[in-house]
């Protein structure tokens, strides 16, 4: 076998690939000698027909299988020849056959990008500073309380939070539309389930009272049909409704499944969770904050196989969606996804970069420690952790996840560091 490589790009390589014709014919020669032993043809015995009828009967799809076999073991041999290691396989060009004469083929693919900087020296990442205090354990228990009120009839007007019942016929145009009309329909004014015209102009109102509600739809409103357009709802108040709270004690800790340690449990349980939640947070957005930083510093050339395979991941995903809903699945437009696969595949690359030049592992004993503080919230932890061992590809989501949080910590390792203090509830709930 005889190699030539090219390089007509960046990441590109062209492998020109002969190999001797003895090789090829030897072994179609074989083939069809092992073919002829048992071949049953009629008015021959088995076994007896003569070689020439085999060949012309077989010989195309002997010839066939042999050319295809001999481009996968020499394209997997010229690439360790040529100590060539690609990120994916662009295409396979094969030559004619023609026996006594050696095979050629093309086999074209590309390579890993370098990456130009596997760190962040000299760039600046915004860290938020957030801690949970005593008042964001307060509000979260108060929250709670508003979700679990008792809602009792008032005689008098509606305000924020309480609940109205309502019948209501909306009209554009003077004609109904889908979804603009419902009966005994129940919301929390000011809970922000409703638009908020709609929600403000019903502050205010009693049991039995008609009123009309104008407004304009806002452009960007998810029913295209509607958005930007002027309507007019018709609503008769049902019933208007005040919340009753359930006291700060045991029984209420109890209400929520806290069957020992009462009140004092309940809130160690809430800042317990608050501060989970907000580890888990930072944790995204300062990988959000390496990774975006990473990718602006580092514009490199992305292989086309790697891109279309990410592609191809999302459209099968979304073809499973669509097929789950009972939608046809002939619409799904692979352009749409281009520009968001080529990120995300530059990223894994950038990532791979930086695990190399560090030399970044995830080692058994901090795998196991990781999965077994992940059971934790399990009321059978062992179970859990046995379930991600027994399979290894489970196993390698997690180990992923840890390789890229050790990215993330290696690159704030290396950038300027600029903190930036923030309160709990702007951090957790962004505009």
């Amino acid at each position: 076998m005889q190699v030539s490589v090219e390089a007509p790009g960046a990441i590109e390589r062209r492998l020109s690939i002969s190999v001797p014709a003895e090789k090829i014919d030897a072994e179609i020669a074989k083939r069809l000698l092992n073919i002829a032993k048992n071949a049953r043809i009629s008015g021959f015995r088995p076994g007896k027909a003569p070689q020439s009828i085999i060949k012309k009967r077989y010989a195309p799809q002997v010839t066939n299988e042999v050319i295809n076999e001999i481009i996968q073991a020499n394209y997997s041999e010229a690439l360790g020849q040529e100590k060539i290691f690609p990120a994916g396989l662009v295409s396979i060009e094969p030559g004619s056959y023609e026996p006594g004469k050696e095979f050629q083929f093309v086999a074209t693919v590309e390579l890993f990008p370098e990456i130009p900087s596997p760190t962040l020296a000299g760039k600046i990442i915004e860290k938020p500073v957030v801690e949970v205090t005593a008042e964001d354990v307060v509000q979260t228990i108060e929250d709670i309380r508003k979700r679990n009120a008792n809602y009792v009839r008032k005689s008098g007007t509606s305000a924020n939070e309480d609940r109205i019942t309502i019948d209501f016929d909306g009209r554009i145009d003077g004609e109904p539309f889908p979804g603009g009309s419902a009966n005994d329909f129940a919301f929390v004014l000011g809970a922000g389930q409703m638009l908020p015209a709609f929600d403000t102009a019903l502050v205010g109102v009693k049991e039995a009272d008609i009123r009309s509600v104008d407004f304009t739809f806002p452009a960007e409103y998810d029913n295209k049909d509607v958005a930007g357009k002027d309507v007019r709802f018709k609503v008769t108040v049902k019933s208007v409704e005040k919340p009753e709270l359930p006291a700060l004690d045991d029984g209420f800790a109890k209400l929520l499944g806290i069957e020992e340690g009462g009140f004092d449990r309940m809130k160690q349980e809430v800042e317990t969770s608050l501060k989970r939640e907000l580890d888990n947070r930072l944790r995204s957005v300062l990988r959000d904050k390496v990774m975006e930083a990473l990718f602006a510093a580092n514009q490199i050339e992305i292989p086309k196989a790697l891109v279309e395979e990410e592609i191809e991941r999302s459209v099968k995903a979304m073809g499973k969606q669509l097929i789950e809903q009972g939608l046809p699945t002939d619409g799904i437009d692979r352009n749409q996804y281009a520009d968001e696969a080529r990120k995300r595949v530059a990223l894994g690359l950038i990532a791979r970069g930086v695990i190399e030049k560090f030399e970044i592992k995830v080692n058994a004993e901090d795998l196991r420690s990781r999965i077994e503080e992940m059971s934790s919230g399990y009321e059978d932890s062992q179970a859990y952790v046995q379930w991600h061992f027994s399979d290894p590809e489970r196993l390698k989501q997690i180990e992923a996840v840890m390789l890229e949080e050790q990215v993330v910590r290696r690159m704030l390792d290396t950038a300027t560091i600029k903190e930036q203090k923030i309160s709990f509830k702007a951090f957790m709930s962004p505009q």
